[in-house]
């Protein structure tokens, strides 16, 4: 049964995730009626955005069901014997989750906005570029020590990025496209990569020590998102720009959504999606290893590609990509991005560059990077069927804390209990 539990669960990550992806840019292609009169396609990156933080809000009502029955069984021998063995964690304001749900805007904001200049496949495989900042940022922020094998493994991970988008602004040329639009887009995924590992490690400075789940985490983060989203949206109607004479009309989106229902039912779907991919992504950082999560993430951006040529070829050339001069350049930087995801998280050894890891770092186990941010950050905060991997009732713990109150044992202090569902 647990075979087939762990199956399920990358079954679901995979189809979930590449669903995600290959939705949102059928969305940017979608025509629908507009104001006044006519149609024209659904350029809202920021509308879109807001749909997303309302699927990830919705996750707060597990964490809700969850407290409930904790609370029913608070009474129990076992429990007690819990909170007197373990030293009770910091409670997490809600407040505190708004400054990461901040960089969530950006980030999420300015992907989306790539997402309508460049092909969907090459969108996925800029998101590697993740790990390049989750890398920089653990070195300056959170005092980590990388190993030279981290630093090839971001090595080989950059010259892939550089093959992809190369290959990328190629095609635009090829194509006799605005070449300009290509390498923007390429620049805004890159950009927004930087806004998504500073809301990990800022997410992992601000919950040190706090008892705070993933699915908490991601569901105050989508509900703050929301409440952020609305002013956003306002100013970018009011801001001059080329939708209706604004940079982005809300008024619109609301007729096009409204008006249009393959829209309906591609923002409907994505929603739900966002939200059990979360889900699933905790899941299934709980119950599988780092080359399974590797191997899903570069599974997804395979299934992405693979479903974006078969609708070129096979469904309308308007959707879709074909497969040009530049795909085996593609194809080149796509090997490279897996081979340095590989060799960052230490799965393809290599003993010359210092294999062997310090005692302050995370356990082999516990993926410290890939190409998606819900499983980067799932597979730091979510490992064990109770803990988090790096607190110090975890067997697999590091024995030091850099946030360490002063005046406590390393041992006393706890980085993110774990008690339920993770992200």
């Amino acid at each position: 049964m647990a075979l087939i539990g762990n199956a399920l669960l990358v079954l679901g990550m995979l189809t979930l995730g590449s669903y995600n992806t290959i939705n949102s840019k059928l969305t940017y292609q979608t025509d629908c009626p507009a104001l006044p009169t006519g149609w024209h396609t659904f350029n809202k990156p920021w509308f879109t955005n807001l749909m997303m933080f309302g699927g990830e809000a919705a996750l707060l009502i597990p964490v809700l069901y969850r407290n409930m029955l904790k609370r029913s069984h608070r009474r129990l021998r076992s429990a007690k014997l819990k909170e007197e063995l373990l030293m009770p964690p910091r409670t997490v304001p809600s407040y505190i989750f708004a400054v990461p749900a901040c960089c969530d805007i950006l980030g999420s904001g300015i992907a989306a906005v790539a997402m309508m200049l460049i092909d969907a496949a090459v969108w996925q495989m800029m998101r590697g570029a993740i790990i390049v900042f989750t890398a920089v940022f653990s070195v300056l922020f959170l005092r980590r020590s990388l190993h030279a094998y981290h630093w090839l493994g971001v090595a080989v991970t950059v010259a892939g990025l550089l093959l992809v988008g190369f290959a990328a602004v190629r095609d635009g040329h090829a194509q006799d496209q605005n070449s300009n639009d290509a390498r923007l887009g390429v620049a805004l995924v890159i950009l927004a990569q930087v806004f998504s590992a500073f809301q990990c490690t800022l997410e992992e400075h601000l919950l040190t020590g706090c008892a705070a789940s993933s699915l908490e985490t991601v569901g105050w983060e989508g509900l703050w998102g929301c409440v952020f989203m609305v002013p956003v949206l306002l100013v970018l109607n009011t801001i001059p720009g080329d939708d209706h004479d604004v940079y982005e009309s809300l008024p619109d989106g609301l007729h096009m959504l409204q008006g249009c229902s393959q829209l309906q039912v591609l923002v409907g779907t994505w929603m739900m999606s966002i939200a059990l991919y979360n889900f699933v992504g905790m899941q299934l950082c709980r119950n599988l290893s780092a080359v399974t999560r590797c191997l899903v993430d570069c599974m997804r951006t395979g299934v992405i590609w693979a479903f974006q040529l078969g609708l070129h070829y096979f469904v309308s050339a308007e959707y879709g990509h074909p497969w040009t001069a530049n795909s085996k350049l593609q194809l080149v930087g796509f090997v490279l991005l897996m081979l340095g995801t590989f060799v960052y998280n230490g799965i393809i050894k290599v003993p010359v560059f210092g294999l062997r890891r310090a005692q302050t770092q995370l356990p082999a186990h516990v993926l410290q990077a890939t190409w998606s941010p819900t499983v980067n950050r799932a597979a730091v905060w979510g490992h064990g069927p109770q803990y988090g991997p790096e607190s110090p009732h975890s067997e697999a713990s590091p024995p030091w804390s850099p946030a360490s109150p002063v005046g406590l044992p390393d041992e006393a202090v706890d980085f993110v209990i774990v008690e339920g569902d993770e992200k």
